[in-house]
């Protein structure tokens, strides 16, 4: 009895002894498997002809992890590791499953697990009993199972129930401290990570402002290595000299009153580096959640080249602005799904809208010239339909009833929502416009004065293309008395006669019919025009002149010329001063024949005329001036001829243009295109202004 009470109580203090050894080893940080293998050892010292084993279960809670199994063999705990931790994989997943004690006695007569083998592979290994009691965290939260078996079937005595108690206990302790430690060090790591890999600046400081941490980004961007300045004061490290006494009155006003103006706010402010050099930063300050004396972590981020930026764009922005202004254009967005508009500051005060109004299609059409309405209403219905670059031009019409011409360019893009976007800009072209109308207005006289000037050189011809029917009348008119004097009167040849006399009148008045069209001030008319028969109207008033001045007239007439459309009387005066121009070249020659050619033909896509001449043609350094205005190789000329026809040539979309032959003078050709030849009339007013006959010739 005495040698049964000396025993046990050795046994106590053995496991006591055990005990606080194993709680030595967690505290000094021992590594979770020492641990769980002394702890094992100590059981099966303590409990004689027992096996003990420790299973983790796995961070997702769902299978088994090897923990220390120090006498067990290993092809039986491998057997084990990996198992899912529920009620049919073995006993120590099942006592981990429903947190609670598991005692198979006899597995002989075991039924459980069969699913598994469990119980036959346990037998094949030597195993007869097994006693699984789960391993709670402080939590309460399932971290293992500890175990212990017998060769021999055996049921656990309440001081051995004691003991496992005891010792899982013990287990807990060193599982949760080990998982704590890890955690920790999986922090630290992450934190050491974020800390190094961070491109901005992160620096942490204590209650007294001194460095606790200081990053590698910080270290790059202040110029200070970690070493020398940790422990330093950060304000007298980074802050320029005139900011630090502002620094520390507000960190200890925080330390007093818990009252700041930075804590939790983005901030931008001025950071001194270690040579000394400033340079602007933005800064972040959050408050580190710890007990005890406050600790603080301030983010820090070099916004130097964010400022060169920023200023850049200002002053992009500002020359922007100005160069708008100045030029009176400005730029605009217009998202069709949306119907956003926006526009620059230019664009308003084009339209003279109050900036705080927004920009909607119906208050743009407010200002829209009534006659260009539907020019708009189409336009906007055609690119919102498909995604198309547009140019066009229209008027507006102010509140004063003044209006303003405006030139509109638009790019259609995606944007990043997919939806169809234009970008464009709107120039003001009003002073232009006006500016083209009065050079329109002088071309036009201009033009009137040459026809006029050469009224003067045709007054033979037309003289003769007067008399001829004038001297016709008169001798009718004799002819006429004589008849009806007769006696008996010859009253058909007098009727005959008077049919003849109305003839020659007729001719006479359709001769002062064509001077007025071609020379008097009219109105730009678009109508179809055969080229032939204008030219032969005009070659037959030049005829006399020709024929006095011994020109040889060759005409050379393509008879399946299509018509066009052009101002008839325009495209005559064209004629008219390219055949006296070719007349009076040959006017100096007389060793060769005056030989005049008048071609016309059809080009690709447009017809042509071309005038030939003998003459003395030009110099080739004068090709390139002969079509300006006021230019002249005649010594009575103006030289304002060739300079309108090309005007008039080029409103007709067509070209003009001059080159020498190879023996003598030159020839000058005219080609109108043939795709406006399509319309019906139009007339347009020559008033209004090239462009805006341009925009009408091209809806033509």
């Amino acid at each position: 009895m005495i040698e049964s009470d000396i025993d046990d109580r050795r046994r106590a203090e053995s496991l006591l002894l055990g005990e606080k050894q194993l709680l030595e080893m967690a505290a000094a940080g021992s590594s979770m498997s020492d641990i769980l293998v002394a702890l094992c050892r100590l059981v099966e010292t303590t409990s004689e002809g027992c096996y003990c084993s420790v299973v983790l279960v796995d961070p997702t809670g769902t299978r088994l992890e090897h923990g220390a199994a120090p006498s067990l063999p290993a092809t039986f705990i491998n057997s084990i590791i990996g198992r899912p931790v529920n009620a049919d994989s073995g006993p120590c997943a099942m006592a981990a499953h429903l947190n609670e004690q598991v005692v198979a006695a006899n597995l002989t007569l075991e039924t459980r697990w069969a699913a598994h083998a469990w119980c036959p592979m346990a037998m094949a290994h030597g195993l007869q009993a097994c006693w699984s009691t789960p391993i709670t965290s402080t939590m309460g939260k399932v971290a293992g199972a500890f175990a212990i078996y017998y060769d021999k079937p055996r049921t656990p005595t309440r001081e051995q129930q004691d003991l496992i108690a005891q010792f899982s206990h013990v287990a807990s302790i060193a599982i949760e401290r080990s998982q704590s430690d890890t955690a920790l060090k999986q922090s630290e790591a992450r934190k050491a990570a974020i800390l190094d890999a961070a491109l901005d600046c992160i620096i942490t400081m204590d209650h007294e402002g001194r460095v606790i941490e200081f990053n590698p980004a910080a270290e790059r961007t202040f110029g200070y290595p970690r070493s020398e300045i940790v422990g330093r004061e950060l304000a007298a490290a980074i802050i320029p000299p005139a900011l630090r006494k502002k620094h520390r009155q507000g960190m200890a006003r925080y330390l007093k009153t818990g009252e700041t103006r930075l804590i939790g706010k983005r901030v931008e402010m001025t950071a001194v580096r270690a040579d000394g050099s400033e340079f602007p930063v933005e800064l972040a300050i959050s408050r580190i959640p710890l007990e005890g004396p406050p600790s603080f972590t301030c983010y820090l981020r070099d916004i130097t080249e964010r400022r060169r930026s920023e200023e850049a764009l200002q002053r992009s922005g500002a020359f922007l602005t100005e160069a708008q202004h100045l030029s009176k254009t400005g730029s605009f967005s217009w998202c069709v799904a949306t119907g956003e508009i926006i526009w620059s500051e230019q664009v308003y005060r084009i339209f003279e809208f109050d900036q705080a109004i927004p920009v909607t299609l119906q208050l743009i059409g407010s200002r829209v010239h009534p006659d260009d309405i539907s020019l708009m209403k189409d336009m906007i219905a055609r690119v919102s339909a498909e995604a198309e670059d547009f140019e066009y031009e229209h008027r507006l019409l102010m509140p004063d009833q003044s209006v303003k011409y405006l030139h509109l360019v638009a790019h259609a893009i995606r944007n990043r929502s997919g939806q169809l976007e234009y970008v464009g800009a709107v120039q003001d072209v009003t002073k232009r416009r006006i500016s083209e109308e009065a050079l329109e207005d002088v071309r036009s006289e201009l033009a009137r004065v040459s026809r006029i000037a050469s009224l003067g050189a045709l007054t033979a011809s037309i003289a003769h293309e007067v008399n001829q029917p004038l001297s016709g009348i008169l001798t009718n008119a004799s002819t006429c008395l004589r008849m009806l004097a007769a006696d008996p009167p010859n009253v058909d040849g007098a009727r005959e006669t008077a049919r003849r006399t109305m003839r020659d009148g007729k001719r006479a008045s359709d001769v002062i019919v064509r001077l007025r069209a071609l020379f008097g001030k009219r109105r730009f008319s678009m109508e179809r025009v055969h080229l032939n028969e204008a030219t032969q109207e005009v070659i037959a008033l030049l005829l006399n002149e020709l024929k006095r001045n011994r020109i040889i007239l060759e005409t050379d007439f393509d008879d399946c010329l299509p018509a066009i459309m052009g101002d008839r009387v325009q495209l005559q005066q064209v004629i008219l001063n390219l055949v006296r121009n070719a007349s009076d070249a040959m006017g100096g020659i007389d060793n060769r024949p005056k030989r005049l050619i008048v071609k016309t033909e059809r080009d690709t896509g447009s017809v042509r005329l071309t005038v030939k001449d003998e003459g003395v043609g030009f110099a080739s350094h004068d090709l390139h001036r002969i079509f300006d205005a006021f230019f002249t190789t005649k010594e009575a000329g103006m030289g304002i001829g060739l300079s309108v026809s090309r005007s008039i040539i080029e409103n007709h979309h067509g070209r003009l243009w001059a080159q020498p032959n190879d023996t003598h003078g030159a020839s000058v050709s005219f080609s109108i295109p043939l795709e406006l030849g399509s319309a019906g009339n139009h007339e347009l007013n020559a008033n209004w202004g090239p462009a805006t006959r341009d925009q009408a010739m091209r809806s033509l």
